[in-house]
């Protein structure tokens, strides 16, 4: 039993995995956290719409009245071949 463990565990990974790739645009929103207005997606880097995905955050943050998004710098995902990256909404400045 404890041997198939770590095989349901890389099955498991590479299903998450090619989820992702398979959806439109090759990304996906994976987690947000409202307390500090950001949101995380999960992507893959050779076949990710890029433009889809800024459109989709942008979208995000709108609905959520924010004007402006800011990029974290992405990482790599635990998953094989995916990376991840946050986006912070937030309020443009003027004056």
């Amino acid at each position: 039993m404890k041997k198939s463990i770590p095989c349901l565990v890389a099955l498991a990974a590479l299903l998450l995995a090619g989820c992702t790739s398979g959806k439109t645009g090759a990304f996906e929103r994976v987690d947000e956290d409202p307390a500090v207005n950001t949101v995380q997606y999960r992507f893959n880097p050779t076949t990710v719409n890029e433009t889809a995905m800024q459109e989709d955050v942008q979208r995000y943050c709108a609905d959520r009245g924010f004007d402006t998004v800011e990029p974290i710098k992405p990482q790599a995902s635990r998953l094989p071949g995916l990376m991840k990256a946050w986006y912070q909404c937030n309020y443009s400045i003027k004056g």
